[in-house]
């Protein structure tokens, strides 16, 4: 069964190939432009979206099986976005599934994305004040969304006072930039990656070595560990680098860099990818917590 799901999602790494070309030939926005939600950008970050729920299925997909959604009645997605992620866990359960997001704009994108899935309800909804009464759902996920919270401790407490007692909390694929390993090395764009970028906009960069102690003292007993153990090759790199390539230079921009620096930069690293020597690495934590 596992297999024929990650087949499914991995065939779908194709349309690697169909976007390559059209951020082959995108230029950076102008900082005039870059502050507004057009709906170019919009559909460009939708894309990123569905790419990153793709890429990190073999990760989530196993920790889903492991929490038992296939036999849980209701289950709670916190933070769902666009949908992409919430579409995996619809995949493999018969139970109800409510999925919230504070985004109104991301809630309609996930109302299309999820159309087909009478066993999906969808709400606008903020993480640290869960409109839910205690002791509610079976099983509580969330992706990728304590890194961003302005409060995560409120948050894992929030889901686990609306969790049943034996149930579960789920926080898949939390990173820590802190582990993030790269080669070759390059002195000014390496610390933007390594979480420089994301403490700029408001996340936590470091969030996934605090996963244990949120969980716990939210009250539930549990375990900590990696997701991704497996290493990209060079053209797996290359293919989403090619892909998320809008958002790479975003980030050097804002950072400071110069065009002449982004443009050596890329040229750099494109090629230590096509030689086959790039190594690029960093630990995405998930925590399992079980409401005693």
């Amino acid at each position: 069964m596992i297999l024929l799901i990650f087949s499914k999602f991995l065939k779908k790494r194709k349309i690697y190939t169909k976007y390559t070309n059209i951020y082959l030939n995108m230029k950076p926005k102008s900082k005039a432009s870059s502050h507004e939600r057009s709906k170019e950008d919009l559909e460009v970050f939708i894309k990123k979206l569905e790419l990153q729920a793709l890429e990190t299925a073999e990760e989530r997909i196993p920790l889903y099986l492991k929490i038992g959604v296939k036999e849980a009645g209701l289950i709670l997605d916190i933070g769902c976005g666009s949908g992409m992620v919430t579409r995996d866990i619809a995949h493999l359960t018969k139970g109800k599934i409510i999925a919230i997001d504070g985004s109104e704009e991301m809630i309609k994108v996930a109302k299309k994305v999820l159309k087909m899935y009478k066993n999906v309800e969808l709400r606008v909804g903020e993480a640290e004040k869960l409109p839910f009464d205690d002791n509610m759902f079976d099983i509580i996920t969330c992706n990728l969304l304590l890194m961003w919270a302005k409060n995560p401790q409120k948050v894992v407490t929030e889901m686990a006072r609306v969790t049943k007692k034996g149930g579960i909390v789920l926080a898949s694929l939390e990173p820590d930039y802190g582990g993030k390993l790269h080669y070759p090395e390059h002195p000014k764009v390496d610390p933007i990656f390594a979480g420089e970028a994301i403490r700029a906009r408001g996340g936590d960069p470091h969030i996934g070595r605090k996963l244990r102690l949120l969980f716990v003292r939210a009250g539930l007993v549990t375990t900590v560990g990696i997701g991704n153990t497996r290493i990209w090759s060079c053209k797996e790199d290359r293919a989403y680098y090619l892909h998320a390539r809008d958002f790479y230079v975003k980030a050097l921009t804002e950072a400071g860099l110069s065009q002449d620096d982004i443009d050596k930069w890329e040229y750099d690293y494109l090629r230590s990818l096509d030689e086959g020597v790039q190594l690029n690495f960093f630990p995405q934590f998930y925590a399992i917590g079980k409401k005693p």
